[in-house]
């Protein structure tokens, strides 16, 4: 009765709504505060009363839509849960770098310098080995060998001149002078030398006494004669000399034999007288006498004694004289010889070291000669290797090409591969075998789609920075699966030196990993939080 009396007095009751579609809700804080009170079960509400509320608060359950869209998202939210834990993905190491060819790439110098006269291909032309590429200019080249081959020419005819005049005795002709274009010391010098053999020969004419010398002018026969003649007086002089005192010596010789035997029968007389004067035979006066004629014979060997002696000293002085007049002329021409010689010889190392200096000239001019020659045979560069053509310097005629730079660089046809770089951080899970997508920065990968690759080659030891990368790097070379890329319809084949952007596929892993490590690194961050 009471229940049914609540039923009828409840508000909810009252305000027409169904008991059962409601719920009274009490602070609990006013519920502990209940001293008593009774609850009343239905099959789809609940009522509590206390003592201690005179109106209770009243909540209408949501609509149906509320709780659809409600229980929507929670399905929602725990399939894409179910979904991230269940669904993998793969996880790409991103990296770039360029197309670079399989063979090394050949950069092609010029062998000589010179100016292009024509450029037969252009940038990006396939050529195949031994392609003309490109003519250079001769025309300084013949000039310059033109010019040393006159230079050589002189140069050694000159030596041919010197050498003749070492071996001769000429001087110079007017002729040989302008045609040999010799200097004028050069001129001198040998015409010197022709007047100093000149007259060296005309003093060994005089030395040997004759004129008859071949090849001697009227005027060196004459000057021959009268050195002779000169000589020969002096000689005859001389030997006039000689034989006047040696005709004198012949007479005192002659005198002194007869003096000797006057002498010895005036000494023999008077012996013989002696005796007579001591027996009385004979007066004094003629031993005396006869005496005295010893002593007159006596005196007169010994005047021609001496005589004689002045006349053999005298003979010994003029055949001295006459040795030194012969010994003078020979000395003096001997010695006239000699300093011509010495003359000749100086000159001759003139000449000598003038050919030297022309043979080291000569020598320095066939090498440059030969420098000519051979950049005349490189007047054409051809292709060494069959590839593309790129990095071409020379943009027309004229330009000037040096042996240190290339002038342009060959690509071999033997294929491209991918060389990007890696950093320290992602290097570690990058193997070799590892798919790769390659996309060549030129075509855009929305339009053009990437090409597949693989890992073929990683880098053993990282390398430094440098300004084009600020960082540590491992090359890693990729070899792809295709050399062209798909462009309008036909196939457009790639380039060395293209920028790529490669993604290496290192693993698959489940989407809830993702989030669950950006948690992670989140969680490790408040470690770290002061």
């Amino acid at each position: 009765m009471n229940r049914r009396n609540g039923d009828r007095n409840h508000p909810a009751k009252r305000s027409g709504i169904d008991p059962r579609q409601s719920i009274v809700l009490a602070s609990r804080d006013e519920l502990e505060e209940v001293q008593e009170g009774e609850l009343i079960e239905g099959s789809s509400n609940a009522l509590v009363r206390t003592e201690a509320f005179d109106q209770p608060v009243i909540l209408q359950q949501p609509s149906i839509w509320s709780r659809a869209i409600l229980w929507g998202i929670v399905g929602f939210a725990s399939a894409g849960i179910i979904w991230a834990s269940v669904a993998r993905i793969e996880e790409a190491v991103p990296a770039t770098g360029q197309l670079q060819p399989l063979a090394q790439v050949q950069p092609i110098q010029a062998p000589v310098n010179g100016v292009v006269q024509e450029i037969l291909v252009q940038e990006g032309q396939r050529v195949k080995k031994g392609d003309l590429l490109i003519r250079f200019d001769p025309t300084t080249a013949e000039a310059e060998r033109e010019s040393l081959e006159k230079i050589r020419t002189s140069l050694q005819r000159q030596n041919q001149f010197y050498r003749s005049q070492l071996s001769g005795s000429s001087a110079p002709t007017a002729a040989e002078v302008q045609q040999l274009d010799l200097p004028p010391e050069i001129v001198s010098l040998t015409a010197n030398r022709a007047a100093l053999i000149s007259e060296i020969r005309l003093f060994q004419a005089q030395l040997n006494g004759t004129a008859n010398v071949a090849g001697l002018t009227a005027e060196q026969a004459d000057r021959i004669e009268t050195g002779l003649n000169e000589s020969r007086t002096r000689e005859a002089a001389a030997e006039l000399e000689v034989s006047q005192l040696q005709e004198q010596l012949n007479q005192v010789i002659t005198q002194l034999a007869t003096a000797r035997q006057t002498l010895a029968i005036n000494e023999q007389v008077l012996g013989d007288l002696k005796p007579l004067l001591e027996e009385g035979g004979i007066q004094r006066l003629q031993v005396t006498r006869q005496e005295q004629q010893v002593l007159e014979s006596r005196s007169e060997v010994e005047r021609l004694q001496q005589e004689e002696q002045r006349l053999v000293y005298a003979i010994n002085q003029a055949s001295q004289k006459l040795d030194n007049t012969r010994s003078t002329t020979r000395n003096d021409l001997l010695n006239r010889i000699a300093e011509n010689q010495q003359q000749v010889a100086a000159i001759d190392s003139q000449l000598n070291q003038r050919i030297l200096d022309n043979e080291t000239q000569i020598a320095e001019i066939t090498s440059k000669l030969s420098q000519t020659e051979q950049t005349l045979r490189y007047q054409e560069l051809r292709a060494p290797v069959d590839g593309i053509v790129f990095d071409l310097q020379a943009k027309g005629p004229g330009f000037v090409a040096n042996t240190s730079e290339p002038i342009l660089k060959v690509v071999p046809a033997d294929g491209l591969l991918a060389e990007v770089f890696v950093t320290n951080k992602d290097i570690g899970f990058i193997e070799e075998g590892m798919p790769v997508d390659i996309r060549i920065d030129t075509f855009p990968f929305s339009e053009f789609g990437d090409i597949e690759g693989t890992i073929v080659n990683i880098g053993s030891d990282a390398l430094p920075p440098d300004q084009v990368h600020q960082f540590y790097r491992f090359p890693v070379k990729i070899e792809m699966s295709g050399q062209t890329i798909r462009a309008n319809g036909r196939d457009i084949p790639l380039q060395a030196g293209m920028s790529v952007t490669a993604n290496i596929i290192t693993r698959d892993r489940t989407i809830m990993s993702i989030f669950t490590d950006q948690f992670t690194r989140q969680v490790d961050s408040l470690k770290t939080v002061r």
